[in-house]
């Protein structure tokens, strides 16, 4: 009796976790990630805020009428956490020269997005810990919608996740 309990118990635990493993009715990053609408876009306008969506069934579409309708000047402790994003993506824009920052949402090809979490204290000092979105903002033209193409793979702090996207846009568009 014991020899055949313990097979089936096995299946049980194997079967759970592989079920826990897979994202119910989310895309997984691996689909999102893909710069390659972005590669000829040169401008970008960046946008900081903590979202308020929770909304599961359209995360994603949720966040991106969010960010549609938000203020690109951020407030409050965002402003910390955007001139910290701010200053990588000014390095990468003066090396390269292949980005333009834009003032606001209709001068933007795309809109990078850091979704505040939290703030994380660490040795006597607050870092902002969140996801990093990059949006594409359509054209009702070709009935093409708003959308998610790149988001980092999991919550990061704001400068690792800056630095992550860079990075994917140099291989990208072939900069070193």
């Amino acid at each position: 009796m014991k020899a055949a309990v313990f097979p089936i118990l096995l299946l049980l635990l194997i079967s759970v976790s592989a079920a826990a493993q897979e994202p119910n009715g989310e895309s997984a990053p691996s689909e999102v990630n893909s710069l390659d609408e972005v590669r000829n876009l040169q401008s970008a306008l960046l946008i900081v805020f903590k979202s308020r969506v929770l909304d599961l069934e359209d995360r994603e579409g949720a966040i991106i009428q969010d960010v549609l309708k938000a203020d690109p000047a951020p407030k409050g402790r965002n402003r910390w956490a955007y001139n910290l994003i701010a200053q990588k993506l000014n390095k990468y824009i003066r090396k390269h020269k292949s980005l333009v920052p834009a003032k606001v949402m209709a001068e933007a090809d795309y809109v990078i997005y850091f979704n505040v979490v939290e703030f994380r204290r660490i040795l006597y000092t607050y870092y902002p810990f969140g996801e990093l979105f990059v949006i594409v903002k359509g054209s009702p033209e070709k009935l093409k919608p708003p959308r998610v193409v790149w988001r980092t793979k999991k919550m990061l702090f704001a400068e690792d996740a800056i630095g992550e996207l860079i990075k994917d846009l140099k291989i990208l568009r072939g900069e070193s």
